[in-house]
């Protein structure tokens, strides 16, 4: 049995058309639902990905599930010249991995069942 679902993660905001493509390509294949990720700056990119699908492009396309959340992203903090900077070598341990929260979107969406 194939897949009925497929994924679309994106990772540029400037791929919106490429990433359209990819939505229609996979419901002309025969793909039931559509799961489209996005993370951070481009939440406001899957959400518009998914309003033109579901409203220029197929009509019957309904939206099935919205869920949001976050998750935890360490960002690598570059060290510098510690000799430089005393205080900076003391709290190195505390600058080093700084964990921070990014902001996820999925939505899912499926051709009704006509």
């Amino acid at each position: 049995m194939p897949n009925t679902t497929t994924h679309i993660i994106i990772r540029n905001r400037l791929d919106k058309e490429k990433t359209i493509k990819d939505a229609i390509f996979a419901f002309s294949g025969g793909t039931k639902s559509l799961l489209i990720k996005g993370e951070g700056e481009e939440i406001s990119t899957a959400v518009e990905v998914a309003e033109i699908v579901r409203n220029r492009m197929y009509p019957s396309v309904e939206i099935e599930n919205v869920s949001l959340g976050s998750r935890p992203y360490f960002e690598r903090r570059q060290q510098g010249n510690y000799r430089r900077n005393n205080n900076y070598r003391n709290n190195s341990s505390n600058n080093r991995n700084k964990k921070d929260l990014i902001s996820k979107i999925e939505i899912t969406i499926s051709k009704s069942k006509i």
